[in-house]
Parts: C-alpha cells; structure tokens; sequence
C-alpha cells in the first residue's frame, strides 16, 4: 500500500498516478483542486467509510451538467443536488512541486490522527483520499495486491 505522509502542516503531494487530473487543460496548466468530505457506505456491510473527493474544476462543471441534463430529476431536485454537490465544496492549490495543502477539516474527517499518513486511490476523474485504515477495512485486502473476484471479469482479456 502506497502511502503519502502529511506534512504538519497537512501538505501533502498529489501521487504521480494523478497529476494527469491536474495536468494542462486547453494548454494551461491546473492549477488547483476542488475538495470536499463524502461518506461511501460498503454495500455487503452498510458500514460507513470517511473519505476526501478531489477533482478539477472541469470535472466539477461535468457533474452539474450531468445533475442538470438528468430528465428524471425535478427543477427543485435539480436544484437541491447541485446545491449539495457544491456545499462545503474548497479549493485548494496545487504548487510548482504538485503538493496541496488539506484543510484541517478534511484531516479530521478522515480521521487520520497522529500518524498523519494517507492512502490516495486515483480514478481518470477524481482523487480519493482515505484513511489508511478505512481503505483496507473497506477493500477487505491487506497491503499487497492479489486476487480480487470482483475485478477479475473485467480485468479479463
């Protein structure tokens, strides 16, 4: 497991695996991230897992559209989920050696404590950042990658 430290003061540097999220768009470079808290609930268990969403501002603006487009929502529905989507929404800064700085809310909703380590799981649109501990409660893997059944059919050639 590919842990990143926090600095004392929550910097921390985006993986090498992410900083395609971050990389130029339309030829100028990202240059922040948007954030926010977000519970994920594990659907065998319903146990419930803390984790920090990081995306750029353009994939922000995809999912309002996608919130917005949605023909089955009403206007006040519509309303309502970019509302949430948007709350307690920050930004935060990515500097010339791709560290950003994790609000000391997003620290405390991960629940990292005095370790101060986080374990980043990067997808082709958002940065998941997790709690060392969460992540491998949640993936029910230890530290090493191995057979996942639920993969395997889509891994497959």
């Amino acid at each position: 497991m590919t842990l990143h430290r926090l600095s004392p003061k929550n910097q921390v540097t985006i993986p090498r695996e992410a900083r395609a999220l971050a990389a130029a768009v339309a030829g100028a470079p990202i240059t922040h991230l948007r954030g926010k808290r977000h519970v994920v609930r594990k659907g065998t268990t319903g146990a419930e897992f803390r984790i920090v969403l990081l995306m750029t501002e353009l994939e922000l603006q995809k999912r309002e559209e996608r919130i917005l487009a949605d023909g089955t929502l009403s206007d006040d529905q519509k309303f309502e989920y970019v509302t949430s989507l948007n709350d307690e929404m920050k930004m935060l800064s990515i500097d010339g050696q791709n560290r950003i700085v994790l609000p000391a809310e997003f620290v405390a909703h991960l629940g990292i404590g005095d370790s101060k380590d986080v374990k980043f799981v990067c997808t082709n649109t958002v940065i998941q950042a997790w709690n060392p501990e969460h992540h491998l409660a949640y993936s029910g893997k230890d530290a090493e990658p191995g057979y996942d059944p639920v993969l395997t059919k889509y891994l497959s050639l």
